[in-house]
């Protein structure tokens, strides 16, 4: 980073990033770290490091090439916008984590969130928890669609409480939301009206005719459920273009020939509610969250054609692959063999 090079331009009004953070190893030479990485630059002195932190940017701190450099790892960045679209102080760290990841995108993408919507199916324990936390990770409108009424048994820190017991669930849920982001919209939102994602976090297997509604709309959806000693996510359903939740019923099939009959029997609803372990259940909707927040931020999540689960008491989560199947009509099969998907 010390050889400049006269046909690099600098990003204008370039400082260091707020979540970057600079530590001295010895005169002249300083160490920045964004997350888990780390740069050494060298020949800096003390009048260059205030310029870099002075939040100004109106004189180059470092030569153009490392500055450049810099930006496009990261560490440093234009002064932070304040627009509209972030302007909610609760967001901060949230911003700051983003930085950490996308740089000087981080911006854009907590405003992509600002704009997003998603709709979280089921009345389970992980159906409150995972939306309350897209609400808490920026996300604009999360609306939850659970039938019934609150049970103790659905109770969790973050999502409905005890005291909810006996009101409607999609009430209480939505009153977690506002709790955990006061500025979320957590007004009902039909599915025809296509939100950007749809969390199935339900306490049995995904009913077949939402299932294929949610195909005929080409809404993307994600499974997330949690039992008492087991939970997975996934997978991430990208209509006509990766494997569905039937290519992973009939990958299941080609393994077990009971399991049709099995399915029938897994969606009776138990008596009493489904087991669940509040602490795998928190967990579970974490990692639900985090594919979600990817795939609405337009990563790559681990979760398309896959799922993630851990199983107490090992504590690894593992990935599972769901591949499409040749039998299945849902069109990915056709699509990657054409080459229309990766």
């Amino acid at each position: 980073m010390q050889n400049p090079d006269p046909q690099v331009q600098p990003p204008p009004a370039t400082v260091l990033s707020p979540s970057t953070r600079l530590l001295w190893r010895a005169a002249g030479q300083i160490q920045l770290e964004l997350g888990t990485r780390r740069v050494i630059v060298d020949g800096i002195d003390q009048a260059a490091v205030r310029r870099l932190i002075a939040r100004r940017g109106d004189e180059p701190a470092l030569p153009a090439s490392a500055l450049q450099t810099l930006a496009v790892t990261g560490f440093v960045a234009r002064p932070p916008r304040h627009d509209r679209a972030i302007n909610a102080p609760r967001l901060a760290a949230e911003l700051a984590a983003l930085r950490v990841q996308h740089g000087e995108r981080a911006d854009d993408v907590l405003a992509g969130r600002r704009s997003a919507s998603v709709t979280v199916v089921g009345a389970s324990r992980v159906a409150a928890l995972v939306a309350a936390l897209l609400a808490a990770a920026g996300v604009g409108h999360v609306a939850v669609s659970g039938s019934g009424d609150v049970r103790l048994h659905q109770a969790a820190p973050g999502g409905v409480q005890p005291g909810d017991e006996g009101r409607r669930f999609t009430a209480a849920a939505a009153a977690a939301l506002t709790r955990a982001a006061p500025e979320c919209d957590a007004s009902p939102r039909p599915l025809h009206l296509r939100p950007d994602l749809v969390v199935l976090a339900t306490e049995a297997p995904v009913d077949t005719g939402l299932r294929e509604t949610l195909h005929a709309l080409g809404t993307a959806h994600l499974v997330a459920q949690a039992g008492p000693d087991h939970g997975a996510v996934g997978p991430l359903t990208l209509p006509g273009v990766a494997s569905c939740l039937r290519c992973a019923d009939l990958q299941r099939l080609d393994r077990d020939h009971a399991w049709s009959a099995l399915a029938v029997q897994l969606a009776i609803a138990p008596k009493y509610g489904a087991p669940s372990d509040v602490g795998l259940a928190t967990l579970v909707a974490g990692v639900a969250a985090l594919q979600a927040l990817a795939f609405l931020d337009g990563s790559d999540p681990a979760t398309i054609e896959g799922t993630l689960e851990i199983q107490l008491p090992d504590w690894r989560l593992r990935r599972r692959s769901w591949p499409p199947h040749p039998d299945c009509d849902c069109g990915a099969h056709v699509a990657q063999s054409a080459g229309w998907a990766q």
